[in-house]
């Protein structure tokens, strides 16, 4: 049994939830090696990789995860923590029940997103949006969207979302998008801040194909997963389908989706973290 763990220095600093992790590792008699950044490029084989940090470093770590086929196991050290399971004072019950085969799978849909060449694995969402390019911006003019090749709505406004199951929790839900049920087969499509009445979320299959098409001169950002990628200039686009593989999370055999939705996106504005 072997384990890779990857450990944000920004959010453990003095890596002490490392330490007590690599600690109850040895305990339990599980093998382990820490992954850094420079090491994301190569291939690994592994039975899990423990993620130390908050919602974004799991974001960041998906693509590494998803590709070699490793379920994640999300140790919060962040301040909402919706993506992982367990906190950090948790660390040495994530340990064990991990060694006694105690947690289950969370297979969660992924996307691929195409554009430039490249092609990204996506956890959450894929979208455009305004950007200021010195100290200029303005909005998203005109950006189209078509499903298999056919356009099916033309946005005005501020950007488009086009989201996974996971990542309609995220910012489409902030912009009006409907959650999806963790294992529906369908992605969301919601405008932000549409200059127009009719304008609202689409929902639609996971098993088609979509064209993100920018048709206004604007100044425009490709954003994934939070991360800027690049401007889009007038008639540039990129693809969204369902990636090959989904990615994996391993959970308490009491997670629930809903219960974790009241608790954690009920506490915004709170107070709590």
């Amino acid at each position: 049994m072997k384990v890779l763990i990857y450990d944000n220095k920004q959010k453990d600093e003095r890596g002490i939830w490392l330490h007590k992790l690599i600690e109850h590792l040895i305990e339990e008699g599980v093998e382990y090696q820490v992954v850094h950044d420079e090491d994301l490029a190569q291939g690994y084989i592994a039975d899990a990789i423990f993620v130390l940090g908050g919602d974004g470093t799991v974001l960041f770590i998906n693509e590494f995860a998803n590709r070699n086929n490793i379920p994640i196991i999300g140790i919060n050290a962040g301040k909402l923590g919706f993506l992982s399971e367990f906190e950090c004072y948790d660390v040495k019950n994530a340990v064990t029940l991990f060694k006694n085969g105690q947690l289950k799978r969370d297979v969660r849909s992924a996307m691929e997103v195409e554009f430039n060449g490249k092609t990204y694995c996506v956890l959450n969402e894929a979208f455009i949006q305004r950007i200021y390019i010195d100290g200029f911006g303005s909005i998203v003019t005109e950006a189209a969207v078509e499903l298999n090749g056919q356009e099916i709505c033309d946005v005005k406004g501020d950007g488009i979302i086009i989201c996974t199951q996971t990542g309609s929790t995220a910012y489409s839900l902030s912009a009006g998008g409907s959650i999806l049920a963790p294992g529906i087969n369908a992605f969301s499509i919601t405008p932000i801040a549409a200059h127009g009445l009719h304008q609202r979320s689409i929902v639609c299959s996971s098993d088609d194909e979509y064209t993100i098409k920018v048709k206004g001169r604007t100044n425009v950002g490709l954003f994934i997963d939070g991360m800027f990628i690049d401007k889009l200039e007038l008639g540039q686009s990129f693809i969204v389908r369902k990636a090959k593989n989904p990615t994996v999370f391993l959970r308490k055999q009491e997670f629930d989706f809903f219960k974790r939705l009241k608790i954690k996106l009920g506490s915004i504005g709170k107070g709590n973290d």
